[in-house]
């Protein structure tokens, strides 16, 4: 085998010139001048396109359509000059291929794997189930979506860590940023406190909070105040929930949650903390 390789390195050494020289090195040259023009252009096109959406989702899924265009791209320009430049050195790619291709067809049985990711990542991109961007909770990890490809799906988790998910592992996908979310609410009084009050001032805050000068543009719909949901040990529970612009809701949650305690501060409603009661048994009369 090493003979072999020093063979090739000789006859590749005893071709090259001055002349062949300069013509790999423009090839060089050409090759990322192609590359960057490619790029250059795939993205100017899709900048364009997608500042003239107004949609969030839409322009995820353009996003998303052209970082996989940008690797395609890059793919192709690299294949070609590659290929070029080994036919220069003198190097005939014919046999290269053919031998390719057997070797394909040899381990094409043990690679069952790659096209079941490639299979399922076309269909994640055709159907758009994911996009760049997105939060999403996949085998088990969540996180936003840092890049898509045909074999994987890269995601950041809040704290930072990345997770590599291969796409013919992928079953379940819970997108948590399509097309709408709901910020939901889990709201706990005292049982000594009003119920229809509480719901009532509950429905008035939603109202203005609905019609803030800054969070009107996250907020679609009314709050839906759903009622009394449980009896805690402690505390009654009243589920609510608002309907926000897609990755608005933890933001909204956050700052309806604060408001809702300014409000019942403000009105004495009691929000209760669990107790203990002990009860300490009289001393035995002497």
């Amino acid at each position: 085998m090493e003979n072999a390789f020093n063979n090739v390195l000789l006859l590749i050494l005893s071709k090259i010139n001055i002349p062949l020289l300069l013509k790999i090195v423009a090839e060089l040259l050409m090759f990322v001048v192609v590359l960057n023009l490619a790029n250059v252009l795939i993205n100017k096109i899709f900048k364009k396109i997608i500042l003239r959406l107004d949609d969030l989702e839409v322009q995820k899924q353009y996003n998303t359509v052209r970082l996989i265009l940008l690797s395609v791209a890059d793919t192709v320009v690299f294949l070609f000059f590659g290929t070029n430049i080994l036919q220069d050195i003198g190097i005939d790619m014919k046999p290269i291929l053919a031998t390719a291709g057997v070797f394909g067809i040899a381990i094409g049985f043990g690679a069952k794997r790659f096209v079941e990711d490639v299979i399922s990542g076309l269909n994640i991109l055709l159907t758009g189930q994911v996009r760049v961007g997105d939060v999403v909770v996949i085998s088990g990890k969540e996180g936003t979506v840092e890049r898509i490809t045909l074999t994987m799906i890269l995601l950041r988790a809040f704290d930072g860590t990345q997770h590599f998910i291969r796409n013919g592992l992928i079953d379940i996908i819970s997108n948590r940023t399509r097309i709408f979310a709901y910020a939901v609410f889990n709201v706990t009084v005292a049982y000594k406190e009003d119920i229809k009050r509480v719901m009532d001032v509950l429905k008035a805050l939603g109202e203005d909070f609905k019609n803030d000068e800054y969070y009107k543009n996250h907020v679609l719909d009314d709050i839906e105040v759903l009622g009394l949901d449980d009896f805690l040990d402690s505390s009654i529970l009243i589920k609510c929930r608002i309907k926000t612009t897609p990755q608005s809701q933890w933001e909204v949650k956050r700052r309806f949650n604060l408001l809702i305690k300014e409000k019942f501060d403000e009105l004495g409603i009691e929000i209760p903390f669990p107790q203990v009661v002990v009860n300490n048994p009289s001393k035995e009369p002497s």
